[in-house]
């Protein structure tokens, strides 16, 4: 394993056993009436900040090749650089969508947080990677825009699956 994943992984760890540990989380549960919702704002809000997470690494990584292509094709380019940042509303969109849930069915809103966030966490990474390959083809010229556009929106299908199926699960 490499260093940086063994320190997003530790990093995930740590915030998961401060959570439950933590002398606060255990007053707001019990003022709450029990922890199932309690788990559901946790599940959720890592939801949406691995969704967040996912956007501004696909984003950083879609930017240093457009960065690389010099000011004359910075803005020719730069809708395939912007395309990772959907993930992001798509995860934001999940936690408004479910804000009036956290009571009523809480563990189907955790599992909904969870899902959609691993999912566009990993999307919006990826699809960074390939709307850099996509930037760096264009600049060599042996690419269009359009092709680059459609291999950047591939990952971003996974994404809209995760956001479709926090819908249908009930």
């Amino acid at each position: 394993m490499s260093n940086k994943s063994t320190w997003i992984i530790g990093s995930f760890v740590a915030v998961l056993l401060a959570g439950f540990f933590s002398p606060a989380f255990a007053e707001t549960a019990t003022a709450a009436g029990g922890t199932g919702p309690l788990v559901a704002k946790i599940f959720m809000g890592l939801g949406v900040s691995l969704g967040l997470a996912g956007s501004a690494v696909g984003l950083s990584i879609a930017f240093q090749a457009l960065l690389g292509g010099g000011a004359e094709n910075f803005y020719k380019n730069i809708a395939v650089a912007l395309m990772p940042s959907s993930q992001g509303i798509y995860a934001i969109v999940v936690l408004f969508t479910n804000l009036d849930k956290f009571d009523s069915d809480p563990y189907t809103v955790a599992g909904k947080g969870a899902i959609a966030g691993l999912a566009m966490f990993l999307s919006a990474w990826y699809q960074g990677i390939v709307c850099a390959a996509g930037i760096r083809s264009i600049l060599e010229g042996r690419n269009t825009l359009a092709n680059a556009l459609v291999s950047g929106a591939m990952p971003e299908t996974y994404a809209v699956f995760a956001l479709v199926m926090t819908f249908i699960i009930k």
